[in-house]
């Protein structure tokens, strides 16, 4: 019996040990630090609570950072640094340095307050935080506001948010319903329904319509006009006003907030409340919200680091912030020609900065988010079908630091916050090389081809160059090859022929007596190069040295080897441009760069800088637009909130997605061309696994064997228990499933992967 019972013991102890081992185990999701990227000048990322490419960014608008916006903090409404808070709003929108002043804070805010409401407070809400209660994680954000006593609680769904505030027992529950972001905001209309429930418009793009429901009724309201307190609770198309509502002394009680919101229809934000946010538990929305997140990230497991793992599974999550679903739950969502439009069968996407995520961002979504990538090219197929115009082209007159190519309705109109369209047709392309494209590309190409004319006219076919721009020159030359390969495709030989004429244009801004790509006026003499071509001047290229636009053809790198004399003096340059930090990690122009040497045959190389970058303290010389005043020596990624270098900003996902793909060890020069280069991953394992609605629904592993922080060469490689001896991968060959496996060591084998 003794016997018996000391075994049954022993066996419920190892269960409890099991379980509580089970429960330790980290999915995905729990290495998400969404602080990482929100201090100062490091990223620009903001803690808003959210859901994979959600409507809603419900966070907080940090002060004094996000009321100067045009600064070098909070470009995102958030900067770790601060202490205060303005209030917790709705629309944010991190990561950008290009975007619009007014988009760097939020929109729809409301702040919560026990205090009697001063005039001061109403101009100004202001909030002091407890920052060490300050908390995030994916899809939660939650912080004390220190002189009322007042945790502030936030989660969302895609079109909701929702808010707990738990007050001090014995104080009056209040709040300040407000616009938030006056730059971005012409007006704010409230009007009560009953005590629980309130309906409102803000005017802001093609306007936000809301829904609110509150789990206590409202004891009393006042409105604020921007200048006094009046009795009442209708707020009628007033700019720097509110509501205030007061819910009286709660006795520790929380009071649960929702938001529901639509650009279509007051019906449409009370809809998309109640279908995805129904009865008061926030814990339940705050862990369905956590649960969206890991299924996301989970399509790409990764095992090693821990650190790299935080790094890894933070960038993952930020490239899904933007772009956002902007359509209802039925469907319906405005249109760039004032319409409203329903997408059938798929949702809805806008706000895009394809000149700097294009890159990198839409080649990871195809591994780890075909489906919203599918999507997305719907959405796209759906603005060039509704554009109106694509101001300034095309007559833009190509300055550096002009007017982006942007697609809007008449009069430059815009349904809601966007960035930039460049490159929009290599989204698309790349989307079609792969497979995620269910749309009739016949009656989708004439609309690539247009904006590939517009954006580099028929007018230099004469002399076939851009005047004076050499870095447009080449990138235009990048979307006419893409689009080149449709018209192949569908049958169209005359177009493709023009369009790969076209697509070497690239060739007439090369100098072959500096051996670099220099500016020439529109009768064919060169213009003016520096002395020094690791100079930033601006001059003739967007936010890069020449030094940086020396590697600027992504369709033709054979043919850019050429230019320099082969392979040899091509490496001996490109080691040279790494070796004395002339190389810029901070932005978009050649983040590409590192992989080259895979091109050249001297794939070794690549695994070093790539390596180098990924994990290593590097110089930096470079800000955005001219030198650093002191170089730099640090990590560009890093897990702390100052988590990039300075100047560096996200760019909607950009730097994120690089750090991702990188990581796994596997890059696409050129998207449109479905090849990935190769080369050492920072983690034991990778497996990725296809999704079946998009692809064969099987895994792909990378696995590294004897990897370390010296090991990081590869060594010798299998596919599939085959030999592989090349530094590319087909993206077809990685959907099918699949088994790549790596033997590391400390010194480089020259002979694996080279040409």
């Amino acid at each position: 019996m003794y016997k018996m019972l000391s075994v049954l013991k022993m066996c419920f102890i190892i269960s409890i040990v099991s379980v509580a081992c089970k429960n330790s185990i980290k999915r995905p999701v729990d290495y998400v630090d969404p602080f990482i990227c929100t201090e100062g000048d490091h990223g620009q990322w903001d803690p808003s609570a959210t859901v994979p490419f959600g409507m809603v960014k419900l966070g907080a608008d940090t002060y004094p950072s996000s009321l100067t916006g045009d600064g070098d903090f909070a470009h995102s409404g958030y900067n770790y640094s601060d202490t205060i808070v303005r209030g917790f709003s709705h629309f944010h929108k991190g990561s950008s340095g290009g975007g619009r002043v007014g988009d760097r804070a939020g929109r729809l805010s409301i702040m919560p307050f026990s205090h009697e409401p001063t005039d001061t407070f109403l101009r100004n809400p202001l909030g002091v935080i407890d920052k060490k209660s300050e908390k995030a994680s994916a899809g939660y954000y939650a912080v004390r506001l220190k002189e009322d006593n007042i945790l502030a609680e936030l989660s969302a769904t895609a079109h909701t948010g929702i808010h707990r505030y738990t007050f001090a027992n014995g104080k009056p529950a209040r709040l300040f319903l407000n616009e938030g972001n006056l730059a971005r905001s012409a007006s704010l209309s409230v009007k009560q329904i009953d005590n629980q429930h309130l309906e409102g418009f803000l005017e802001t793009f093609s306007g936000v319509r809301f829904f609110v429901e509150f789990s206590e009724p409202i004891k009393s309201g006042k409105t604020w006009n921007g200048k006094e307190m009046l009795e009442g609770t209708t707020v009628d198309k007033i700019n720097n006003g509110g509501l205030i509502c007061d819910f009286g002394d709660l006795k520790g009680k929380p009071l649960v907030v929702k938001i529901g919101l639509s650009l279509i229809s007051p019906e449409g934000a009370k809809s998309n409340l109640k279908a995805e946010c129904a009865g008061w538990n926030f814990d339940k929305v705050k862990d369905q919200a956590s649960q969206l997140w890991n299924n996301q990230l989970a399509k790409l497991e990764v095992k090693g680091n821990d650190e790299y793992k935080t790094i890894f599974y933070t960038a993952l999550f930020h490239t899904c912030f933007l772009p956002t679903v902007i359509s209802d739950l039925d469907g319906s969502y405005p249109g760039l020609d004032h319409q409203v439009h329903k997408a059938e069968g798929y949702k809805h996407y806008y706000d895009y900065a394809f000149w700097d995520s294009f890159r990198t961002k839409y080649p990871l979504y195809s591994l780890f988010a075909p489906d919203a990538y599918r999507d997305i090219v719907k959405s796209l197929r759906d603005i060039y079908q509704q554009a109106d115009n694509c101001a300034p082209f095309p007559d833009s007159d190509h300055k550096p630091h002009g007017s982006g190519f942007n697609y809007s309705g008449k009069n430059g109109y815009e349904p809601f916050s966007n960035c930039r369209h460049e490159h929009m047709v290599m989204v698309v392309i790349d989307a079609w090389s792969k497979g995620l494209f269910d749309l009739d590309m016949k009656a989708v190409y004439p609309f690539l081809k247009k904006e590939t004319l517009i954006q580099m006219p028929e007018k230099y076919d004469s002399i076939g160059f851009i005047p004076a721009r050499p870095d447009q020159t080449g990138e235009y030359c990048w979307d006419n090859w893409c689009v080149a390969q449709v018209a192949k495709s569908i049958g169209n030989q005359k177009d493709y022929d023009y369009l790969m004429k076209r697509s070497e244009y690239w060739r007439n801004t090369w100098d072959p007596s500096i051996k670099y790509f220099r500016a020439r006026a529109a009768d064919g003499s060169w213009l003016d190069f520096p002395e020094d071509p690791a100079m930033n001047r601006e001059k003739y290229t967007y936010e890069g040295s020449k030094w940086q636009y020396r590697w600027n053809i992504l369709h033709d790198v054979p043919s850019l080897i050429e230019k320099f004399g082969g392979k040899e003096p091509f490496v001996k340059e490109l080691e040279y441009f790494f070796d004395h930090d002339l190389y810029t990690a901070g932005n978009q122009i050649d983040l590409h760069a590192p992989f080259l040497f895979n091109l050249a045959g001297a794939p070794w190389l690549s695994q070093k800088w790539v390596h180098k970058i990924l994990t290593e303290p590097i110089v930096q010389r470079y800000g955005t637009h001219n030198f650093f005043p002191k170089p730099i020596f640090d990590r560009v990624y890093k897990t702390t909130p100052d988590g990039y270098l300075e100047e560096m900003d996200d760019d909607y996902g950009c730097m994120s997605a690089w750090y991702a793909m990188s990581a796994m060890g596997l890059f696409q020069v050129c998207p449109g061309n479905p090849v990935y280069q190769i080369t050492s991953p920072i983690f034991d394992e990778i497996t990725i696994h296809s999704d079946p609605k998009t692809g064969a629904g099987k895994s792909f592993i990378i696995k590294a064997n004897k990897l370390s922080k010296e090991n990081y060469f590869i060594q010798s490689a299998t596919l599939n228990g085959k030999p592989f001896n090349q530094s590319w991968i087909l993206h077809e060959e990685i959907i099918k499933g699949g088994k790549l496996i790596f033997e590391m060591g400390p010194n480089p084998n020259k002979k694996w992967g080279a040409l």
